[in-house]
């Protein structure tokens, strides 16, 4: 009798545990209201999730992880994510650095704005003037980041650029701000040399075995590259020097790029302390793709402009790279044309425009003064330094009115 029993309640639970099964397939076969519902439920709350992710996200693409491109990258995440209640999000992606940039933001889907040399756009221009036609308009400046020093290592029998002629120099990837520079610097003052394109760690290597004469980069000092650089290397920061330079060489040189140096603070193990190495620099800003006003990028890309501004002064903090005191969000850039909404931000704070303002003069006669005390030039009497400036005014006027014709 037990056995009967206890079979009949086997039978009930399994009959009773295929109708359970049965209405739940049932309801979630979408034959039922109920799994109508739900699916509209589901439906509709992962498209708001989605529209809401691509509405609070903007992209910036960088370079290699130890360059200063991906530092400011990083930083701008690190500083900007959370501070919107809505929920702005940054997100760094890894680029090519310099020129690639440029091509990525012009033309790469999901690229919103990057980091580049100010540099690419008349270089693009000029290689292909089909292709880049209205570039200026099409890719915008928020604002220069920083200035990008030349550096050139190499075992110290090398003194000078001179004694690179002819040898093999790695320029890092085709494309970069480093390739650029490169090939920039030495065609100005006629040098030749072999063209490598190695990755930094395997150029280094390829440095120490001999293979080639010196690693050439054009990023922000400090730059984290030389990190596994050994005093037992002999390597040191290469000086820039007109000495042995024609004159009409290293003049045009100066109209490309601006006189710095390099300082022991910057690279410790490669300066000796109370020296610096004379290089020049050039711009990178941080570039945008100039979507039509009033569209939803723009939008978008508009209320990033307003954060990073409103918000700039947290990227003075010591835990953001040292680049960033450098940064002067009202300076221009040649050539360029600035984003509305960051221009718009500008007109409206004509304070911080005003105080902030790049007066040329005084920054040409403090790179002026860095340079000739970093190469050991007799110092400029007033009228040589003006009659200087006066060729680099009316480069940059020029400069100005090509930009506002275009």
């Amino acid at each position: 009798m037990r056995n009967r029993w206890g079979k009949l309640a086997n039978a009930a639970c399994a009959l009773f545990g295929v109708s359970l099964a049965g209405a739940v397939l049932l309801a979630i076969s979408g034959s039922s209201p109920l799994a109508r519902g739900f699916e509209n439920t589901y439906a509709a709350k992962h498209r708001d999730e989605k529209r809401q992710a691509n509405t609070d996200t903007v992209t910036i693409i960088a370079s290699s992880g130890s360059s200063t491109y991906t530092r400011f990258a990083e930083d701008i995440q690190n500083v900007l994510d959370g501070i919107d209640p809505n929920g702005l999000r940054v997100l760094p992606m890894i680029g090519r650095g310099g020129g690639e940039n440029f091509h990525d933001i012009l033309f790469l889907r999901g690229v919103d704005m990057g980091t580049t040399d100010a540099g690419y756009l008349d270089y693009f221009k000029q290689k292909d003037p089909a292709l880049y036609a209205n570039a200026e308009q099409r890719v915008q400046y928020i604002t220069k980041l920083f200035s990008a020093e030349f550096h050139v290592l190499a075992r110290k029998d090398i003194r000078g650029y001179g004694d690179l002629k002819g040898k093999k120099v790695n320029f890092w990837k085709p494309l970069s701000i480093t390739a650029m520079g490169a090939e920039n610097i030495f065609r100005a003052l006629g040098i030749d040399v072999i063209q490598t394109n190695f990755d930094n760690d395997l150029a280094i290597e390829k440095l120490r075995a001999g293979e080639i004469a010196a690693v050439v980069r054009m990023s922000g000092a400090p730059h984290n590259d030389y990190a596994s650089v050994k005093p037992e290397d002999n390597f040191h920061l290469v000086p820039l020097s007109d000495a042995n330079l024609p004159k009409d060489r290293f003049a045009k040189l100066m109209q490309l790029y601006v006189p710095t140096a390099l300082k022991h603070e910057q690279y410790p193990q490669l300066i000796p302390e109370g020296q610096l190495v004379p290089t020049v620099a050039g711009s990178v800003v941080l570039a945008v793709y100039a979507w039509p006003e009033g569209s939803e990028d723009y939008q978008r890309m508009a209320s990033f402009v307003k954060i990073f501004f409103d918000n700039f002064n947290k990227f003075y903090d010591v835990s953001r790279h040292p680049k960033w005191r450098e940064v002067n969000l009202a300076a221009t850039v040649p050539g360029w044309t600035r984003f509305k909404p960051a221009q718009d931000w500008l007109n409206a704070h004509k304070q911080v425009e005003t105080t902030a303002s790049v007066d040329l003069k005084r920054d040409f006669e403090r790179f002026m003064q860095e340079y000739q005390r970093a190469s050991g030039k007799r110092t400029l009497t007033n009228g040589e330094q003006d009659a200087l400036y006066q060729e680099f005014l009316t480069w940059w006027n020029g400069q100005r009115q090509a930009r506002a014709r275009n």
